[in-house]
């Protein structure tokens, strides 16, 4: 077991109300996995068009096993978690580099789109790394040849192909038996 920073996580009985109301069938569960992401709040200073200066915070979600970055609404509410350690998807990109890279995120996004009249001063002010919980299913009623697996998000309740999400699929492959047949 490892303790981890997580977002909450769903209790079986959650995931198999979720899987029911969702797909109006009974989804076996798999295991529950937590992927790597770094969530940082950033103080941004600027002048607007109109020479007025301008403090705005926002909010940005890196995904630490791609590294894709975007605006977050939010900074996520998370506790505490021991997990299995071979349900912890190991980061593959360093959190230094993506805070560096949410750094750039925010300031073009200040330049392109809030289109302001001087370059942004950019200040963070607290980062975490926190993992996100996602249950894989499968449905045990479809035929052997044509194994169908799903991705359930806890945080949305969002359930949807394992097969749409290649790159969770790649990380979750060692507990696929038997395809992921469409």
């Amino acid at each position: 077991m490892k303790k981890i920073y997580s977002l909450k996580v769903m209790e079986k009985s959650e995931i198999q109300k979720a899987s029911q109301d969702i797909k109006r069938r009974q989804l076996k569960i798999i295991d529950t996995y937590f992927f790597p992401a770094l969530f940082s709040v950033w103080d941004v200073l600027y002048k607007s068009f109109f020479q007025k200066e301008v403090k705005s915070r926002s909010i940005t979600g890196a995904d630490l096993t791609r590294g894709s970055t975007g605006l977050a609404d939010f900074f996520p509410d998370f506790a505490e978690y021991d997990a299995e350690e071979y349900t912890i998807i190991e980061p593959s990109l360093s959190p230094v580099k993506l805070a560096a890279d949410s750094r750039e995120f925010v300031r073009k996004y200040y330049i392109h789109y809030k289109r302001i009249w001087t370059p942004p001063v950019i200040e963070l002010v607290k980062e975490e790394v926190v993992y996100l919980p996602y249950t894989i299913l499968f449905d045990p009623n479809a035929s052997s040849e044509r194994k169908k697996y799903f991705l359930l998000e806890h945080s949305s309740k969002n359930l949807d192909l394992l097969s749409n999400y290649p790159h969770i699929k790649e990380n979750c492959s060692n507990i696929l038996k038997g395809g992921d047949s469409q």
